[in-house]
């Protein structure tokens, strides 16, 4: 599930997490060791893997995307659903329609919409055929991975700390960079992930901050940050802020109703993505 794109990091982050001194009367930052090497660091993320719970939360989302030469914003609020380990669900109130925006996914596909006119655009794919594909600002899988369901399982990564950070870095085949995980020692959580393309360059950041603890000591982000940097320099951002975050039991039939692909239809471009490239279709 290897999908997506991401954001800049914020002054706070910068302050919180490269180490700088805390300002008086300002909570000092916490100093954590961090792992002794590749094995403990990814021991752990799979136990915390492990332990992911179902919840449901509301919020706010800032959108920006370029459509028709031009960059265009909208700031909506969301409904989020995450039954771990794959299903996801996240809809927001784009121009006056409450499913105007609309990312899910299950064990097999994802599929992303949005509907205002001026993009009218709706993209699935199977996980089997993402590949690289990082052609939408926000994502579902990388949503989960905020979450807790990082995949670590892939052979060849690398360990090492940078600014009072653990760090986990992938390489291809060729030994291009292919993403980065960047996590705070004390608690174990993520606080940042950066994909790259098969050139090298930075597709996707995501920033992951101001973590809530839930039932059993279970910890999410509220604040999400995306951006996705484009090919031709152009680049999307989502920034997402979270709040009644709670934990949630899901019976069959709301399993069914979010997290089964709806049909591709009235929508002006529909693309499926095809070993990594979106292939536009013709209308459903």
């Amino acid at each position: 599930m290897n999908v997506i794109r991401i954001t800049a990091i914020s002054l706070l982050s910068l302050l919180l997490f490269a180490g700088c001194a805390a300002q008086p009367g300002s909570q000092p930052v916490r100093r954590c060791p961090g792992k002794a090497n590749l094995s403990e660091s990814l021991k752990t993320l799979n136990e915390r893997r492990e332990k992911i719970i179902s919840l449901r939360a509301s919020g706010q989302c800032l959108l920006q995307y370029h459509a028709d030469k031009k960059i265009r914003k909208e700031n909506f609020p969301i409904k989020l659903w995450i039954n771990p380990p794959y299903e996801i669900y996240l809809q927001g109130d784009v121009a006056f329609d409450a499913t105007g925006l609309v990312f899910g996914s299950n064990a097999d596909e994802f599929w992303f919409w949005l509907k205002p006119k001026e993009v009218s655009s709706y993209w699935y794919g199977k996980w089997s055929q993402a590949g690289n594909f990082s052609g939408l600002s926000t994502s579902p899988n990388l949503i989960l991975e905020a979450f807790g369901r990082i995949d670590v399982n892939q052979q060849g990564w690398q360990f090492k700390h940078e600014n009072n950070l653990d760090l986990l870095i992938l390489r291809n085949k060729d030994g291009i960079i292919n993403r980065k995980i960047y996590i705070e020692p004390c608690d174990y959580i993520v606080r940042k992930i950066e994909l790259f393309d098969d050139s090298g360059d930075m597709s996707l950041k995501a920033e992951f901050t101001e973590y809530e603890k839930l039932e059993q000591g279970y910890l999410v982000p509220s604040k999400i940050k995306l951006n996705a940097y484009l090919e031709s320099g152009q680049g999307d951002s989502a920034q997402i802020t979270l709040s009644s975050i709670k934990p949630l039991n899901l019976n069959i039939e709301q399993r069914k109703r979010l997290f089964v692909r709806p049909p591709a239809r009235g929508f002006n471009h529909i693309y499926k993505v095809i070993d990594g490239k979106p292939v536009e279709q013709g209308q459903h």
